[in-house]
């Protein structure tokens, strides 16, 4: 992995170990929107209910993953790959034997 380093103008300067504190609040206040944000003159009204667009609402989350249930998620995987496999080997042995009998039947015919 390597590192890249950028140049911005958008941090705070320290030199050495020391930042300025009241520089980094503000800012931090800035951008999460706290007291020393600045105020808008008019706040913003609410849209009509028309143009709200869709509704989100919250799926539930998943239950977590227990060490058995990740065991069995495994198995069944495995489980599915190996039938696949076996479905190809067997489409194989089908047509080796196919191929086998039509050079068999043209040698006789």
């Amino acid at each position: 992995m390597q590192t890249i380093y950028y140049r911005t103008e958008h941090f705070i300067r320290h030199q050495g170990n020391l930042v300025d504190l009241a520089a980094y609040r503000q800012k931090l206040s800035a951008v999460s929107g706290g007291d020393l944000a600045p105020v808008l003159d008019a706040p913003v009204p609410d849209p009509a209910p028309g143009d709200r667009g869709p509704e989100l609402y919250l799926l539930p989350k998943p239950a977590p993953m227990t060490p058995r249930r990740r065991m069995a998620r495994r198995q069944r995987r495995l489980r599915r790959a190996a039938v696949v496999l076996d479905l190809c080997a067997s489409v194989a042995v089908v047509a080796l034997t196919a191929g086998a009998l039509a050079a068999f039947l043209g040698l006789l015919g």
